[in-house]
């Protein structure tokens, strides 16, 4: 699907390149610039015509009438992505749905593209937010930084789950991060000047309070029901249910990889590959390799292979059934414990961090942590707060505690 937001496109070149809309859309809204581009389709800034102010992101998906130039998207395709945006509406960290359009002017309604109207969540992606701070030079994100992201990406995937929605493609193009976020990585404060009368001293700027990264997921293209058994924690896959082979390779749950039944802790399996990949800062993606079995491989290697191999024994496979390629390649890895805290050791994630991220990539699905479990977790509390943190946030207390008296004392007369 196309990515929400990738690199930006002037308005006048959007204009030349990209056919123009039909009258219906361009009578609505006023196309401002290309914001992400893919098979289906592609994503744009725009600004409704009605007030000349709010801002919006619509979609287009291609009905066969762009010229072969994307994938067509179906009715059941279009109609499984509406619902599932209308459903989840009024979460903060989903994007939230608008309205829906069909080009009519064709005479064929199987002919003319779909425009999704969106709200507009920002230009930058969370992949061209890692990228660009490692262009920069800036290391990776800090321990706090990541939990406020993770935060906002498991409280939305559990509301996502919630309403009865897998979301299937979690990976950092689909979420969407705030202009501000991506202003101070483009911008960042100049360094300190030397003082005026010559001396070699910096002047002393105030520390600043940390920014907190808004995000917000999107794309709901691969979207699919959830079969719901007695119990939210007991979704499998049923006959009707959609094919496993939802993700990318690199945040494709081992189980999908094997073509076995599947739940909602696939989502939990892309979340922590999110976050392995926001502690790392690279830009890359976490677990890499030429083929599907060399990812699975990669992905075992670093999680270990016990907790996949056990599940496997304990769903024998169907008398007469084939042996993927993938399932054997995973019988034969060694049952180690995997390497993942070797590569996040305590001084880059806590004790109670490491928790959260090994849970989410447990390559046993029936013991990897659903949204609502991960986020129940002491990383997430006050108290579990390192060290250096918590001495940060009692100094920005004391601040406060200290102002708030200054006022009650400067209005008792």
């Amino acid at each position: 699907m196309a990515s929400s937001t990738c690199s930006s496109t002037s308005a006048g070149a959007a204009a030349t390149i990209d056919a123009p809309w039909p009258p219906e859309m361009a009578e609505r809204y006023e196309r401002l610039e290309k914001l992400g581009e893919g098979i289906f389709g592609r994503v744009y800034k725009a600004r409704e015509r009605a007030d000349g102010r709010q801002i919006v992101a619509v979609k287009q998906l291609s009905g066969g009438g762009s010229g072969g130039a994307w994938v067509q998207t179906g009715f059941v395709e279009l109609a499984r992505e509406v619902t599932s945006l209308n459903k989840c509406r009024g979460h903060p960290s989903i994007v939230g749905f608008r309205n829906v359009h069909a080009d009519t002017t064709r005479g064929n309604d199987d002919d003319g593209d779909c425009f999704i109207v969106m709200e507009y969540a920002g230009r930058m992606n969370l992949r061209t937010l890692m990228v660009s701070r490692a262009l920069h030079g800036l290391p990776p994100l800090r321990e706090a930084d990541v939990r406020g992201i993770m935060r906002q990406l498991l409280d939305a995937i559990n509301a996502v789950h919630r309403v009865g929605i897998l979301h299937r493609d979690v990976k950092p193009e689909n979420v969407v991060v705030d202009d501000a976020t991506a202003d101070r990585i483009r911008n960042p404060p100049p360094p300190d000047d030397d003082d005026d009368d010559g001396t070699n001293k910096k002047k002393q700027r105030p520390p600043q309070p940390p920014e907190e990264i808004k995000c917000k997921v999107c794309d709901f293209g691969a979207s699919e029901p959830m079969p719901v058994a007695a119990g939210a924690a007991s979704w499998r896959r049923r006959e009707n249910s959609p094919s496993p082979l939802a993700t990318s390779d690199p945040y494709r749950a081992p189980e999908l990889f094997l073509g076995t039944d599947y739940d909602g802790r696939v989502d939990s399996w892309g979340l922590g590959c999110v976050m392995a990949e926001l502690l790392a800062g690279t830009g890359a993606a976490f677990f890499q390799g030429k083929t599907e079995e060399d990812v699975l491989a990669n992905m075992l290697a670093v999680v270990g292979a016990a907790g996949i191999k056990d599940w496997m024994r304990r769903r024998p496979c169907k008398p007469g059934s084939r042996v993927s390629a993938a399932e054997k390649r995973a019988r034969g890895c060694p049952e180690t414990s995997g390497r993942l805290r070797e590569m996040f050791p305590e001084k880059v994630l806590s004790e109670a961090g490491f928790e959260v991220l090994s849970g989410l990539l447990e390559s046993d699905p029936e013991d990897r942590l659903i949204a609502a479990e991960a986020l129940r977790k002491p990383w997430f509390a006050d108290e579990e707060l390192r060290p250096d943190e918590r001495r940060r946030r009692g100094r920005h207390r004391r601040r406060g505690l200290l102002g708030a008296c200054f006022m009650s004392c400067a209005t008792d007369d």
